[in-house]
């Protein structure tokens, strides 16, 4: 089957050719019936008559029964010219159609040439608009590509994102460190609760020390709760973390001075000085990093600045405690012998109780100045209700304390060792002469400083 179009003015015309060969062929839509040729029309006829003679024997007998000879009933005549004749003219006829269907066979080449010709023409517009199309849409793939968005780092969105990000980097840490400072308020909060409960807990001992003139008046003495640090403690850890090499803190003694400004400076019991603290500490190790933001320049091999700042802000290094206060100094800033006779001063003062109590060399590593100014004073009002046994090589005690009895003891060497004891009354000759030579040095060594003294 072929299709074969023309144009005719403005009107396209189609035609169908169906050839069926050797019976009929369709020509535009419409069937043409071509006969048979010689050949097939004769042996048609020859297989009809075979077909009468094989059924004459089967009606031969009824034929004869009616009086009928069946060669009469039945006579064929064939004109095999007629069918000669009709086949010469269908083949004729055949010639005739095949020769038409190459002219239309090549007529059809040459239209459907003419039309690919005519549909390149027709369809250029389209062709480019469709073009335009398909670039339009490869520049918004590639323009949606370079926007991005605020996920995709690398697009023209993500990096506006990011630059907005690090332009709020500023307030965002300024906020974050606002927070800090709150936290560490907050933990401030919770040790100076401590502090104050423990202040609670020795109100009454502080009341007997208000009570009592000679503690209050003249030695100062009181208990005090407070939030306690010291230079030292801070710098040791900050400085296993952080290098000593630069900025403020260029050389261990530098280093150390930076710190103990800033503690000297701010009272570390007042939340808004300790803030102020570590404000203060925060930027200068800042300010010590090389020009850098942080801290990282600063750390020594293997910590992270969150160890400096958690050391730094969770306060591990301020502690709640109870200290004794002796004339406005604590106790740990005593010599060893003024903090034993200090605790020994409140004992005799504060405690109560009426048992005796003995005393050994309490003036040791006391000068004798502190030793009447301090240690006979509480004496002389301790032996008001108590009795006091005191061993002691200090002449201040035995005799301004104004004892009632003294007991010399004597070991003599030359004798197995021997130890002997002479008691008495200061005002008894003999116990008299006992404390001048044990005491004061002998007789001439008084007169000596007697003299020196004027």
């Amino acid at each position: 089957m072929r299709d074969l179009k023309y144009n005719r003015g403005s009107e396209w015309r189609k035609w169908d050719l169906h050839i069926h060969t050797p019976a009929s062929f369709h020509w535009n839509g419409k069937r043409f019936k071509a006969e048979p040729d010689c050949s097939d029309n004769i042996a048609l006829v020859d297989e009809m008559i075979r077909a009468i003679n094989a059924a004459e024997p089967a009606v031969d007998g009824d034929a004869k029964l009616l009086g009928l000879d069946i060669n009469e009933v039945i006579q064929i005549k064939i004109n095999e010219q007629k069918i000669t004749d009709a086949d010469s003219i269908v083949l004729a006829r055949e010639t005739d159609i095949r020769s038409e269907n190459e002219k239309l066979e090549k007529y059809e080449v040459a239209l459907i040439s003419k039309r690919e010709s005519i549909s390149l023409k027709l369809n250029a517009p389209q062709q480019v608009y469709q073009n335009y199309l398909d670039k339009l849409k490869e520049w918004e793939e590639k323009r949606a590509g370079i926007l991005g968005s605020r996920d995709l780092p690398d697009t023209l969105k993500g990096l506006e994102h990011r630059k907005e990000q690090l332009d709020n980097l500023p307030i965002r840490r300024k906020g974050l460190q606002e927070n800090r400072l709150e936290k560490t308020a907050q933990i401030f909060d919770l040790l100076d609760e401590q502090r104050v409960n423990r202040e609670t807990l020795f109100q009454p001992v502080q009341q007997l020390i208000q009570n009592n003139s000679l503690i209050r008046n003249e030695y100062k003495l009181q208990f005090k709760a407070e939030l306690s640090s010291t230079t030292e403690l801070i710098a040791d850890k900050l400085f296993s973390l952080v290098k000593q090499a630069s900025g403020e803190f260029r050389g261990e003694s530098e280093s150390l001075a930076t710190i103990k400004e800033l503690t000297d400076r701010h009272d570390l019991n007042s939340k808004q000085s300790l803030l102020d603290f570590l404000s203060e500490l925060h930027d200068k190790l800042e300010s010590s990093s090389n020009g850098q933001i942080g801290i990282e320049s600063m750390l020594r091999k293997g910590r992270s600045a969150d160890e400096v700042y958690d050391f730094l802000f969770d306060l591990e290094y301020l502690k709640p405690r109870y200290t004794l206060m002796f004339q406005g100094a604590h106790i740990g800033q005593l010599s060893p012998g003024q903090r034993g006779s200090l605790l020994l001063i409140f004992y005799l003062l504060v405690d109560k109780g009426n048992s005796p109590i003995i005393l050994d060399q309490p003036e040791e590593n006391l000068d004798n100045e502190t030793i009447v100014s301090l240690l006979v004073p509480v004496l002389n009002e301790a032996k008001q209700k108590r009795q006091i046994i005191m061993v002691t090589h200090n002449p201040n005690l035995a005799v301004v304390c104004d004892a009632e009895q003294i007991i010399h003891c004597e070991i003599d060497r030359k004798n197995s060792q021997k130890i002997s004891y002479t008691s008495g009354a200061i005002e008894c000759r003999a116990i008299n002469r006992k404390v001048v030579d044990v005491l004061e040095g002998t007789m001439p060594a008084f007169d000596n400083r007697k003299m020196k003294y004027h």
